[in-house]
């Protein structure tokens, strides 16, 4: 088989099934959250995520499937240039990997433009996601990084950016009970057309020595958001759509108090 062929038939397979090029990036198969989000045909998802799971793997790949298409793009808005600047490495290095005789006609830190017409845009979204203004997504992703700890203002001037043919994705770890992100996943009967997915390291085998270390390091209240998947509220844990993960049991409440629960929403989430 020459080498033209094989790469052809390799590709062929992987945009037909992206978590076949999933696999190929991590070395292992997809948790199946993550088939799910990489195979689903929703216009909106919205995934709510443990830390260290794997979020930016996965956006990474999901973009590399966009680049491969003509005339398609991905715009990731995310809390801070940093986090643009890194989310962007993820997804260079995934499309390496993918190792497609198309050229790029210009690359920076933070944006990946190609001769087929595709690009992707890692954004800082700021205050109200005036750098963002401008972009339009006709065919591809628009995609929120960390969605629940950037201002709603931003939401309000992004979200149409996505026409008819885009698809839009939510992830995120959990923030506080308030915002367009908690609604958007708490509110069924308001965002009906939302997909939810819940990614829980505590229902993850691969995770579990992380989890145990995280578990004695991590007080209660941070454990439960980063990995419990409990959005955080004046005192009052949330427990998701769908039950608590499996293995996660419920406590008495914790009070905690507002100045600390004020550094906990503002801190920035890598």
């Amino acid at each position: 088989m020459s080498n033209d062929l094989g790469l052809f038939l390799r590709t062929l397979h992987e945009r037909v099934k992206p978590d076949l090029l999933l696999e190929r990036v991590v070395g292992g198969p997809p948790d199946d959250w993550q088939r799910t989000l990489m195979n689903s045909t929703s216009d909106i998802i919205m995934v709510l995520a443990s830390r260290r799971i794997g979020k930016s793997t996965t956006i990474g790949v999901m973009a590399g499937q966009e680049l491969s298409k003509p005339e398609h793009q991905v715009i990731i808005l995310s809390k801070t240039l940093a986090q643009s600047q890194l989310l962007f490495a993820k997804i260079a290095y995934t499309w390496e990997k993918m190792a497609l005789p198309i050229e790029a006609k210009r690359r920076t830190m933070t944006e990946l433009h190609l001769k087929n017409g595709s690009s992707v845009v890692c954004v800082p979204a700021g205050q109200d996601g005036e750098q963002a203004r401008g972009y339009g997504v006709k065919n591809g992703l628009l995609l929120f990084d960390e969605a629940a700890f950037i201002p709603d203002a931003v939401y309000g001037s992004t979200l149409s950016i996505a026409e008819d043919n885009a698809k839009t994705i939510l992830i995120t770890t959990p923030g506080g009970k308030s915002g367009k992100a908690y609604e958007m996943w708490s509110d069924r009967e308001m965002y009906p057309e939302v997909e939810r997915i819940r990614a829980c390291s505590l229902d993850l085998p691969r995770m579990a020595k992380l989890v145990e270390r995280q578990r004695k390091v991590l007080s209660k209240f941070e454990f439960d958001v980063e990995h419990g998947l409990n959005w955080m509220g004046r005192g009052q844990q949330f427990f998701g759509l769908g039950g608590n993960c499996r293995g996660l049991h419920r406590h008495p409440t914790t009070q905690i108090r507002r100045p600390l629960c004020r550094a906990w929403l503002n801190r920035a989430r890598t």
